[in-house]
């Protein structure tokens, strides 16, 4: 079992909350005129909005701090947005262009399937894709207002139909000092990966088996489903077409690329293929 390179809270369990849990009366969400910033890094525990307490607001913040964000990441918003109302802040270096949902899994090959889609729904955990290495996420609405709603619940989760997975967006820094079923986005190899222990900033997502029994001797599970060491992500387009294959931090909340290549049954290759047949390479489909 690989271990990653997070940042740990010393004696934390589960969650680690240090800070007040009052709605937007802490730095973790600020309004400013028609603008709502929204904190997604390690200096904010909890972002927490009351229903009804915003109004007026025309843009979205989401500031993740000094860290710049991978080319995929994880983000759950208080707020139902368009990806075409991503804009680039004069002070960023990108955008998000795309978003995805779970779709699928594939327990024969270890495959997460992501689902395009063109709307970010509030209280719903999401992949987006950034352009460049943004630090902080803008969306602007051209007429009207967006509706903020209650964070409600400081986790909403997605379930993949007929599995034990389930895709969960925090509103709330999330510690774990051992878990068997939790899986994080290994950025130097471009898979899931099972972990030890993680550490996660709000408005991000992790993945986890739910009916997953702890692991005993000689990677033996007890558990409905057979839990693997690593799982793919595949990025596909509206009409199921794969864009990409990747990896994920759900623990961080980043996911990377990989400039490498993959059969079409998602398994990995030492190198460039020479055969003439069908692979994947990031977007393009080489003959």
């Amino acid at each position: 079992m690989k271990k990653l390179h997070l940042t740990r809270f010393a004696a934390m369990a589960t969650v680690a909350l240090m800070g007040s849990t009052a709605a937007w009366a802490v730095d973790c969400v600020s309004a400013s005129g028609s603008t709502l910033t929204l904190q997604s890094n390690a200096s904010c525990n909890e972002v927490s909005i009351a229903g009804g307490g915003i109004s007026g607001i025309s843009t979205i913040v989401v500031d993740r701090g000094n860290v710049a964000a991978q080319k995929y990441s994880t983000i759950m918003l208080p707020v139902t947005v368009k990806v075409n109302e991503a804009v680039e802040h004069t002070t960023n270096e990108g955008k998000v262009v795309a978003a995805y949902y779970p779709e699928s899994y594939n327990p024969e090959t270890f495959t997460l399937d992501m689902q395009s889609t063109d709307e970010i729904v509030a209280n719903t955990p999401y992949i987006v894709e950034v352009s460049g290495t943004p630090q902080r996420f803008d969306f602007e609405k051209t007429s009207g207002s967006y509706t903020i709603v209650s964070t409600g619940d400081n986790e909403h989760a997605t379930t993949l139909n007929s599995t034990c997975w389930q895709f969960t967006g925090s509103y709330v820094q999330k510690s774990w000092e051992s878990a068997e079923n939790l899986y994080g986005f290994d950025a130097a190899d471009g898979v899931f990966v099972k972990a030890l222990s993680a550490t996660i900033y709000p408005m991000r997502a992790y993945l986890t088996c739910k009916n997953a029994s702890p692991v005993y001797g000689l990677g033996k599970v007890a558990a409905e489903e057979t839990l693997p060491d690593v799982i793919k992500v595949r990025f596909l387009d509206k009409d199921g077409g794969i864009l990409s294959i990747g990896k994920m931090n759900t623990r961080t909340g980043d996911i990377q690329m990989q400039d490498r290549y993959y059969d079409l049954k998602g398994r990995k290759l030492n190198g460039k293929p020479q055969n003439k047949i069908m692979y994947v390479n990031k977007k393009v489909i080489k003959h």
